[in-house]
């Protein structure tokens, strides 16, 4: 199960399926935090990130792409992806290889992405590249292929944030809408995408 989130499990309403798609399950858990670790609040963040999950009896590991074999995430029960700059987080991940281990551990565990976290499960990169050029700058990726597990389910993040940094933000994405000849998915923080098999569900 695929938990697709703007912002994290920071709704009532996340929070609850959270606790329902955890239930009868391991309560092992890792926290990706590689597409932050460049971030001067890292620390902070991720200390943050371990006392939330902490409060659904999870217990958290921090798993970290290059530093541990990636077959180790088959171990957990919990995957959580933590935001970030996506571009260089699917830059780690490619680089090590990681890409069947992350698609094969979200057929059998519950996987959350935050942001960038949840970004990297769609097919590709590209409209966020588009919309932020500037966040691939210094990665430079030009693979903007992605892990391809969310049924052609394509989302954004950051809904009423990106309307205000981003010029024509809502006319850019009827754009790009236009152009692939399927929806995207705006999420506002609190809101999230959930996919379960063959079938989602959004949640407000």
């Amino acid at each position: 199960m695929i938990f697709l989130t703007s912002n994290g499990l920071t709704s009532e309403a996340l929070q609850n399926e959270f606790k329902t798609a955890i239930l009868n399950k391991g309560n092992h858990c890792a926290i990706i935090p590689t597409a932050m670790e460049k971030d001067k609040d890292h620390a902070e963040w991720l200390a943050q990130t371990k006392t939330n999950l902490d409060q659904y009896g999870l217990d958290c590991d921090y798993f970290y792409f290059g530093q541990q074999e990636n077959e180790k995430l088959y171990d957990y029960d919990v995957i959580y992806i933590c935001g970030g700059n996506v571009f260089y987080l699917m830059q780690m991940i490619k680089q090590c290889c990681a890409e069947e281990v992350l698609r094969k551990a979200a057929l059998e565990k519950v996987v959350v992405g935050v942001s960038a976290g949840s970004l990297i499960m769609q097919k590709d990169l590209e409209l966020i590249r588009d919309l932020i050029p500037r966040m691939n700058k210094r990665v430079k990726l030009k693979d903007l292929t992605a892990l391809d597990i969310t049924n052609n389910i394509e989302h954004l993040p950051h809904k009423t944030r990106y309307i205000g940094i981003i010029d024509a933000f809502e006319k850019r994405v009827k754009t790009y809408e236009r152009k692939v000849g399927h929806k995207v998915i705006c999420l506002e923080d609190g809101q999230g995408i959930i996919i379960d098999g063959d079938s989602h569900r959004i949640i407000e």
